[in-house]
């Protein structure tokens, strides 16, 4: 074969590999493009949905690596949707009427707010889902429909520029009259929750200096306001008994003089719907049967009983300060700078240890330790206070931490999980079951630890049923 020849062949065979290859990419694509680097960004994930409560409506979100995220409004049955940018928490009044929800900014701007040390801040917008009108208001960190879906509340941010050891949490509460648009403002506002049927709308008020620090409650559709409360302190954990009109929180009381925490006193209304207005109080000092050095804490919700008799709430051991004289806090204060200067000098040269240690009589092993160091710091005791007979009971123990209450208000269950934390092989927890009178809970509990369990499998479980007949404890199996 000539030279000439041999070149002519080896050039139809590259050009036949080439064209084979090009074939073979395009089958393998379909014809369209691979992905790149770039395209990771629009990858997109369905988030949930929510359905409006007529069912003509569905928002829900979509969200993207790149964060362009966005909401989709569909009318359902409809082929045609709404996108809402960087929109997020959706809400549809009860009648189905109105949407709410929360605008973004885009990662661009964010970024620019944050270089130029300004806050990030959303805003809201409302739809009216019977002509399509949409208004969007600025700053604003929350809202909430009242549950007869004729009025919106808006709770606005700190003032700009405001300080960042600011010890107040109020800000401006906005209140919309959605037939109207005519806004009502209240200053100072840390907490709200409407009633959860009617139009009452309760209101911490919590300012600079304390003062005028409250609780109120506002009737948007009488324009009446009123104030329950009014004290130089701080209010928190408002409460509503579910379909009805009493309601609950916590006033804070401090006792720097001998505890490092602070307490609660429970306030109560009953009626306030009705001309007349029962009020109750539930001050820990003054309380019979309240555990001395304990207190109430405010990260267990208030939880009324559903005839408003009963009040649930959590009490803990109290933290006592103590009291050291002038030269032991001096002798600390060199300590500490003595040992931070040798810190700073050695932190270039030394680097954290990773050293785990453990102790053999710990029942939870060190990484666990750690992830649940939050709640433990939490732990706490139920407790029930009856209004109208003005008593107390304290419902958890050590022996029964973990209570839970049986529907209709009556009954508790108590869990003891202390047979079983070190070797971790109960399926079964002892549960005692417990009546509200204090005396009674104590005759219980002793009974309980004096029967005989029925083991149940390899395990030396056993569940106890204490049931009180006539004023009288029994104990069976369950």
């Amino acid at each position: 074969m000539s030279l000439r020849n041999a070149v002519r062949a080896a050039a139809i065979l590259v050009a036949i590999s080439a064209f084979g290859s090009t074939m073979a990419w395009a089958q393998a694509t379909n014809g369209k493009r691979p992905i790149t680097p770039d395209d990771y960004g629009q990858w997109e994930r369905l988030g949930g949905g929510t359905l409006s409560g007529d069912g003509s409506w569905i928002v829900y979100s979509i969200s993207r690596v790149n964060e362009e995220d966005e909401l989709r409004l569909h009318s359902v049955g409809g082929e045609d949707y709404t996108v809402i940018p960087y929109g997020s928490r959706a809400t549809f009044s009860d009648d189905s009427q109105w949407l709410a929800y929360l605008i973004g900014e885009s990662v661009e701007e964010r970024e620019r707010l944050e270089k130029q040390k300004k806050p990030v801040r959303n805003e809201l917008g409302l739809r009216n889902l019977t002509t399509g009108d949409s208004v969007v208001i600025e700053d604003v960190q929350s809202f909430a429909f009242s549950h007869d879906a004729r009025f919106l509340a808006m709770q606005r941010y700190p003032p700009s520029g405001s300080s960042s050891d600011r010890e107040s949490k109020g800000v401006d509460l906005v209140v919309r009259t959605l037939a109207t648009g005519v806004e009502t403002n209240f200053g100072n506002v840390a907490e709200y929750a409407w009633q959860d049927e009617g139009t009452l709308l309760a209101m911490v008020i919590d300012a600079e200096g304390q003062a005028g620090n409250g609780v109120q409650v506002f009737d948007p559709a009488t324009g009446v306001l009123r104030t329950l409360d009014s004290k130089a302190t701080r209010y928190t954990g408002l409460a509503w008994n579910d379909e009805s009109d009493d309601l609950a929180v916590l006033r804070v009381r401090a006792d720097d003089e001998n505890y490092e925490d602070s307490t609660h006193v429970v306030l109560a209304w009953r009626g306030l719907d009705a001309r007349s207005i029962d009020r109750f109080v539930f001050d820990p000092d003054s309380t019979a049967g309240f555990p001395e050095d304990m207190r109430i804490v405010s990260y267990r919700s208030l939880t009324w009983a559903e005839d408003g008799s009963k009040l649930f709430f959590g009490i803990k051991d109290r933290e006592h300060k103590v009291a050291e004289d002038a030269d032991t806090a001096q002798a600390e204060a060199d300590s500490s700078d003595t040992n931070a200067d040798e810190e700073e000098k050695d932190a270039d040269d030394d680097e954290a240890s990773t050293v785990q240690i453990w102790h053999a009589a710990d029942v939870d092993i060190y990484p666990r330790q750690k992830v649940t160091a939050n709640r433990d710091r939490e732990e706490d005791y139920l407790a029930v206070w009856h209004l109208d007979a003005g008593t107390f009971v304290q419902l958890g123990t050590e022996l029964t931490e973990d209570v839970t209450i049986v529907k209709g208000d009556h009954v508790a269950i108590g869990t003891d999980q202390t047979l079983y934390e070190e070797e971790r092989r109960s399926l079964l927890d002892v549960r005692h079951r417990i009546r509200w009178a204090y005396q009674h809970h104590r005759k219980c509990a002793h009974i309980v630890r004096g029967c005989r369990g029925r083991s149940y499998g390899h395990s030396k479980a056993a569940i106890w049923h204490c049931r009180l007949d006539r004023g009288r404890p029994n104990c069976a199996h369950l």
